[in-house]
């Protein structure tokens, strides 16, 4: 009886553990014209892991994740002869540092302006879209 309840009590917190986990945040798919072929530009963001994907018209083409401390994530990769480019910046990796530095990293992207989560999406070399997470 004893191992039957250890059993349930551990397949529970396995349940819960499960259900805890964040879902990954998913931009709002934008799509662009280029050379008369529509792109559609979508993008999500693992905030536990920190990692960042990112496709065109439904293929992953750029992976990536954010090193300590480091709010920007440049990405590029290859879609059907065009080259595909990002210039990520993600305020929300400085300030869920918390802490001092976080308050800090609060404070500065505050005065910049610079506090959301966004890609610039660029088709061989130009921005033509942003994606907003």
């Amino acid at each position: 009886m004893r191992k039957i309840t250890l059993l349930s009590l551990a397949i529970g917190s396995c349940f819960l553990a499960a259900c805890a986990a964040k879902p990954p945040i998913v931009a709002q798919e934008k799509t662009v014209e280029i050379d008369g072929i529509n792109l559609v530009f979508g993008g999500s963001y693992d905030t536990e892991r920190k990692n960042i994907s990112l496709s065109v018209n439904g293929d992953s083409v750029m992976k990536g994740t954010f090193p300590p401390y480091t709010p920007t994530q440049n990405l590029s990769g290859k879609y059907k002869g065009y080259t595909i480019s990002s210039q990520c910046y993600f305020g929300s990796v400085l300030s869920s540092q918390g802490g001092a530095f976080g308050a800090i990293a609060g404070v500065v992207q505050a005065t910049k302006s610079s506090s959301g989560d966004k890609c610039d999406m660029l088709v061989n070399g130009k921005i033509v879209e942003s994606l907003y997470f």
